[in-house]
């Protein structure tokens, strides 16, 4: 029971594992947020990412399931 992480290339350096794509044990109420924490991040650093929970994004706090694919993004802006 897992679920797969794949990490945006900029966030890579900063997990604790140094891996592009990891998996986490997946229990019931396992959240992204939780998964994020567990790499070495915070709640500052959250706000600046997205996650993409099976190719959608959502939310920090969605429950996950038994095999869903989570991705991290680094949120851009710019631009006039």
């Amino acid at each position: 029971m897992a679920v797969q992480v794949k990490w945006f290339a900029t966030l890579v350096k900063r997990t604790k594992s140094k891996k592009p794509v990891t998996e986490a044990d997946w229990h019931a109420g396992l959240t992204p947020h939780d998964v994020f924490l567990a790499e070495g991040f915070n709640d500052a650093d959250a706000e600046s990412v997205m996650v993409l929970i099976n190719d959608t994004q959502s939310e920090m706090q969605a429950a996950l399931a038994d095999g869903d694919r989570i991705e991290f993004l680094v949120s851009i802006q710019g631009g006039t």
